[in-house]
C-alpha cells in the first residue's frame, strides 16, 4: 500500500513479534495511536511481513513466535485427486475429565476396523481443554473448579486409548483438524508465550503417540477434492455463523465440506451452474447421547448425536451415512 516502505514494514513487523501480537504494547513503545500501529500491522500482513504463527522478517532471523487467528479464504485449496476413499468422520467430541466413560471411543474405532474404513477424520474439539477456558474466571468459583492441564491430558489419552484398542490392528489413515477448543491453548500462550513448546508439545505428543496427524484450527485437510475442518473461516478469518450457515458456506466454496462447531447435523447438496454440485455435511457430535455442554444447558439446543460413514469416489462425496451414537454403542460395545 502506498506511504509505507519496505524498510518501515519491517520494523513493524519485529516489533509486533517482540510483544507478542500486541499492537497495543508496541504502539506505546513507538509513541503512536494503537490504531495507527494496527493499521501498519495489517499492511505488512498484507505485504508478506507477517505471516500467521511466525513472524519472519527478510533478511531478519526468526525471531519470536507469534500465535495468531489463521485467515484462510475457503474457496482456495490443492487441486483434487481422483481418489476412492470410506471415511468415518467424527464430530465435536469434547473428550474430558466430566466425562469419565469413554465407551464411545472405543466404539467408534471398533466400527472402522469392522466397515473397511480407510480413512478416520476428527473435525476437532476432539477434548473440550477447559482448563485453558476463559469464560470463567480462574478467581471464580467456576473457574477454581476446572480441570488442571494435566487432568485434560490425562483424559484425552484414556480417550485415545480406548480409540486405539477398538482399532484392533486397523492401519489406516487418522487425521484430526484441531478445532476451536485445542485452539484455547494457542489463545492462552498467545499472552504466555513463556510455556508455548511446553503446553503444545504435551498434546502434539499424544497425538504422534497413537498416530494421528493434525492440522492447525481453520485449515483445510483433503481427501480428494473434499475438505474437512472444524467450521470454515470466511474471508475476515471468523467462523461462518447463523442460522443457515450452510447456504454461505455452499455458495462461497467450489468444492465439498466437512464441518461440525454447532453440534447440529446437516447434510445438503447445492446445485451450481453447469449440471455441478457442492455437498455440505456438518457432523453434528460424538458427545454421549443426550449430553448437554453447561454453556448450552439452558437453551434449545437441537444437538445430533452419532458420527458420519462418508464414501468419497472420484474425489468427491458419493454416499453418506449417519449412525446415531446410541446405535453404535449398541453394535460396536
Amino acid at each position: 500500500m502506498p506511504g509505507h516502505t519496505d524498510e518501515q514494514l519491517k520494523k513493524v513487523a519485529m516489533l509486533y513479534a517482540k510483544h507478542n501480537g500486541s499492537s497495543l504494547a508496541a504502539a506505546r513503545e513507538l509513541g503512536i495511536p494503537r490504531s495507527t500501529f494496527a493499521t501498519r500491522v495489517e499492511v505488512a500482513k498484507i505485504r508478506g511481513f507477517i505471516r500467521d504463527e511466525v513472524a519472519k522478517v527478510e533478511d531478519f532471523e526468526e525471531i519470536k513466535k507469534v500465535y495468531l487467528k489463521p485467515h484462510y479464504k475457503i474457496y482456495q485449496r490443492p487441486p483434487g485427486e481422483r481418489v476412492d476413499a470410506r471415511i468415518l468422520a467424527i464430530g465435536d467430541a469434547h473428550d474430558g475429565p466430566e466425562l469419565p466413560d469413554k465407551a464411545r471411543f472405543y466404539a467408534m474405532g471398533q466400527y472402522a476396523q469392522s466397515n473397511d474404513i480407510t480413512h478416520i477424520v476428527q473435525i476437532g474439539d476432539f477434548a473440550s481443554m477447559d482448563s485453558m477456558s476463559t469464560h470463567d474466571r480462574n478467581d471464580t468459583i467456576k473457574g477454581q473448579n476446572k480441570p488442571s492441564y494435566r487432568e485434560d491430558l490425562d483424559s484425552f489419552e484414556e480417550a485415545l486409548e480406548y480409540f486405539n484398542n477398538g482399532l484392533e490392528n486397523w492401519d489406516g489413515i487418522k487425521h484430526v483438524t484441531l478445532g476451536n477448543h485445542e485452539d484455547r491453548i494457542a489463545r492462552f500462550v498467545n499472552s504466555n508465550p513463556e510455556m508455548a513448546e511446553l503446553l503444545f508439545e504435551k498434546l502434539y505428543a499424544l497425538f504422534d503417540k497413537y498416530n494421528w496427524s493434525y492440522s492447525p484450527f481453520g485449515e483445510f485437510f483433503f481427501i480428494g477434492d473434499v475438505g474437512f475442518t472444524h467450521v470454515p473461516l470466511n474471508q475476515m478469518g471468523k467462523p461462518y455463523g447463523g442460522q443457515h450457515s450452510e447456504n454461505a458456506i455452499a455458495r462461497d466454496s467450489l468444492h465439498d465440506i466437512v464441518y461440525g462447531h454447532t453440534h447440529k447435523r446437516v447434510d445438503k447438496s447445492f446445485p451450481k451452474i453447469g449440471h455441478d454440485f457442492i455437498t455440505v455435511v456438518n457432523l453434528g457430535c460424538s458427545l454421549p447421547e443426550g449430553h448437554v455442554e453447561d454453556y448450552a444447558k439452558h437453551s434449545v439446543t437441537g444437538w445430533s448425536y452419532g458420527v458420519y460413514d462418508i464414501t468419497v469416489r472420484d474425489g468427491k462425496i458419493k454416499q453418506r451415512t449417519w449412525v446415531p451414537m446410541d446405535v453404535l454403542l449398541q453394535d460396536y460395545t
